[in-house]
């Protein structure tokens, strides 16, 4: 199964588009190893930079989208890929045409504006809901926020010497988009110079920024001015580091500088599509306006309201995002679920011991011996009455016949859960859909859940089979060798 991305980035446009599907890309390869970038009239650095990040680049000839939507359709995509798109243009009729051709369709948005036909759509910004969107695609899902933001892995901050940094707001982090295509990095720059608490300022510009050599020669008579060119992901992460204080676009600078370690963010929209990134950081309290900057840097408050920041956006980028988009990515490949699910009442009794009793599901239970009938229907009454336990029966849509059962018991953030199947309804591939549908419904009703568990016996390889292919992901090793844990995240 391939992974197709489709995004372009030039000077004009800027290239936030292209880092993203790179971001992205990186987060999926153990899942996606065969990777495709296809761009049109890429330069020769950009090339060399897709490539370098081990990805296959197929140049595309300028014409109509609708032209190369149908041609790639056609020619390109193929009835098994998953195709990822990242840009403005590429709308419902271009969708709906690829989406045809493809396995599964991903839509990387920042403006809601128009209908999708999107099986999964990301956007980054936070406190949205489908009701923002026109999904039309039966199934579709959204996932919003930082949770679930695609991040280069070197901007995961590390508490272990993060934490004993405090934000020196004295140096500040400049960064309005590799390209800056509004160019407003000089005035900037001149104007942070300029405050009497600003020491140091780093002003990063990528490849793809127009009017190097004058930013440069500039720079050359400023005081306190460092510029850094076209950095690496581990470089602007290390230096994202040394700066207590940042001036970043509303876009993805503004969360890889959180991510990174964060501190005193002020945030500069250079592109209408920013605006939802820019409003959700400053109602979270993650960043504040870049109008403010003059005031807050030069106030003996600064370093205070840098490690609250700073704290706060250590909360919100927990670093595990990219943990969530693999697991999203490999539920997106099952089929829906031929069966519904509905709470377990106490009529459902004899069916439920029927199924614990059967010797399939004693021989891989942790306790192989067999219930006895009044022990399991104090059980069962005790966890119907129980308000932090979810027990779901699972009906074949088809006959109405019970197939299965899922259930979840929720202390605190955790939530542990455990299911079987049917002896009818084994061997079907329905495993994994009953343990995905039956998570969403756990953190649909416990939104407080941020991780859910399932232990299981590492002889039985039906079951872990299932919860891979769920999404799930492998904890560490427990002490005992014979027993596996799985995890799904939850959203911070």
């Amino acid at each position: 199964m391939r992974l197709l991305l489709r995004a372009d980035g030039n000077a004009r446009i800027g290239l936030g588009h292209v880092m993203r599907l790179l971001a992205l890309a990186e987060i999926l390869r153990p899942d996606f190893p065969e990777q495709l970038f296809l761009i049109r009239k890429p330069d020769a650095v950009l090339t060399e930079q897709l490539t370098a990040a081990g990805l296959a680049v197929q140049a595309l000839p300028a014409r109509p989208l609708p032209e190369e939507a149908a041609y790639l359709a056609a020619h390109v995509l193929r009835p098994d890929d998953v195709l990822v798109l990242d840009g403005y243009d590429f709308r419902y009729d271009y969708q709906n045409t690829v989406r045809g051709a493809v396995h599964r369709l991903v839509y990387l948005d920042d403006l809601h504006a128009y209908p999708l036909a999107a099986d999964l759509v990301l956007n980054p910004a936070g406190g949205l809901t489908p009701a923002d969107y026109e999904l039309r695609q039966p199934g579709a899902r959204l996932l919003s926020g930082p949770a679930y933001a695609p991040l280069r892995a070197a901007f995961k901050s590390e508490p272990a010497t993060d934490a004993a940094a405090e934000p020196n707001p004295t140096t500040v982090f400049v960064c309005l988009g590799g390209a800056d295509p509004t160019h407003q990095t000089h005035r900037v720059a001149t104007e942070l110079l300029a405050l009497p608490g600003v020491q140091q300022v780093h002003v990063v510009v990528g490849g793809a920024y127009q009017g190097w050599e004058a930013l440069h020669a500039w720079a050359a008579d400023q005081l306190g001015l460092t510029l850094h060119r076209q950095l690496g992901a581990e470089q602007l992460a290390a230096l994202m580091r040394q700066c207590g204080a940042a001036v970043c676009s509303a876009s993805t600078v503004s969360y890889e500088y959180c991510a990174a370690g964060g501190g005193l963010l002020l945030l500069l929209p250079t592109a209408a599509n920013q605006q939802d990134i820019n409003r959700f950081l400053l109602s979270q309290n993650l960043a504040r306006p870049y109008t403010a900057a003059a005031n807050i840097l030069t106030s003996p408050e600064a370093s205070r309201i840098a490690a609250e920041m700073q704290a706060a956006q250590c909360r919100v980028f927990d670093g595990q995002a990219p943990v969530r988009l693999r697991q999203e990515l490999r539920a997106l490949l099952l089929p829906p679920p031929p069966f519904a699910l509905r709470p377990v009442t106490a009529a459902d009794s004899a069916q439920l011991l029927t199924w614990t009793n059967e010797p399939a599901v004693r021989r891989f239970s942790f306790n192989p011996e067999p219930v006895a009938e009044a022990d399991h229907e104090a059980w069962l009454a005790a966890r119907l009455a129980d308000e932090n336990a979810l027990l779901l029966l699972a009906q074949d849509a088809a006959t109405g016949r019970s197939a299965g059962l899922i259930r979840f018991a929720v202390e605190d953030e955790t939530a542990t859960l455990s299911y079987l199947l049917d002896a009818d309804f084994r061997g079907r591939g329905l495993a994994p859909l009953l343990l995905l549908a039956g998570t969403r419904r756990l953190l649909a009703q416990f939104p407080q859940v941020r991780r859910v568990l399932g232990h299981v016996q590492a002889a039985n390889a039906a079951s872990v089979h299932a919860f891979e292919r769920a999404g799930f992901q492998p904890e560490a090793p427990a002490e005992a060798a014979d027993s596996l844990t799985f995890a799904w995240l939850g959203a911070s």
